[in-house]
């Protein structure tokens, strides 16, 4: 009885050492893209929205905001 009682203890010694290393892990602060300032020249046919890509009926200029039809609601996206 007095071995499974220290093998718990290593454990639990063990578990708190590991946790209390596991913030020093991440470093740097993370941001939202920022694009690149001044206007997007050019048109372009493609959607991007999420996960869906879409070919738009008309020219849109780079950048602008679009929408693919999905399942169930749309999504959206940008003109690339």
């Amino acid at each position: 009885m007095g071995q499974h009682r220290a093998w718990r203890r290593a454990a639990a010694l063990l578990l708190i050492g590991g946790l209390a290393v596991l913030p020093a892990g991440c470093q740097g602060v993370a941001e939202a893209y920022q694009p690149p300032p001044g206007p997007v020249a050019g048109y372009g046919y493609s959607c991007h929205a999420g996960v869906y890509t879409c070919r738009l009926p008309y020219q849109a200029p780079l950048g602008a905001p679009c929408s693919c039809p999905g399942l169930g609601a749309p999504s959206y996206g940008n003109v690339h």
